[in-house]
């Protein structure tokens, strides 16, 4: 009897220990919300086929002749830099020291959690916002961030609506 009671309190003293450890964890289990529409060697296509996998403008020439292409369908190449760690639902693209917050069409699709580093080529509609100070905090949220601080640069920002993302795997 006592020996079934050490044994208990031994498993439910481990069983305590785990759970505090892993609380105190952030997990690192991908999200992979949506699949791709196409793959190919070297690639993952998400949300509206892309058959016409040609290059676009870069991010930072777009920005630069940003009164050509606002509220226009884009194809753009950049590099995804974070991820909506929540659900995969927007990504930041950056290019030299050029950078948007890429979201999609009809929230139709999501990309995975773990696509920060990739190159990705993106067909969208480009427009300039402005963010509320509760939107700002709620995408530094969902990026993982616990700053919540949002200051005048954070709530201008350039965006795409994207109908189409083409992410190139890491080589």
């Amino acid at each position: 009897m006592r020996f079934a009671r050490f044994l208990l309190s031994g498993v439910s003293i481990s069983v305590l220990f785990v759970a505090t450890v892993l609380a105190g964890t952030k997990s690192t289990a991908v999200l992979r919300l949506s699949e791709a529409v196409e793959t190919g060697p070297n690639y993952e296509v998400f949300g509206a086929p892309m058959p016409d996998k040609t290059v676009g403008l870069s991010l930072s020439e777009l920005i630069a002749q940003k009164q050509d292409y606002l509220g226009k369908e884009v194809r753009v190449y950049a590099t995804i830099t974070q991820v909506c760690q929540a659900k995969g639902c927007f990504f930041i693209a950056v290019q030299d020291d050029r950078w948007a917050r890429i979201t999609f069409r009809d929230y139709a699709f999501f990309v995975p959690t773990n696509t920060a580093k990739s190159r990705v080529l993106i067909e969208g509609v480009f427009s300039e916002t402005k963010l509320s100070t509760a939107q700002a905090q709620h995408y530094q949220t969902d990026l993982g961030s616990s700053d919540n601080s949002a200051d005048a640069r954070s709530l201008q920002e350039y965006s795409i609506i994207a109908s189409s993302v083409l992410i190139r795997k890491p080589i």
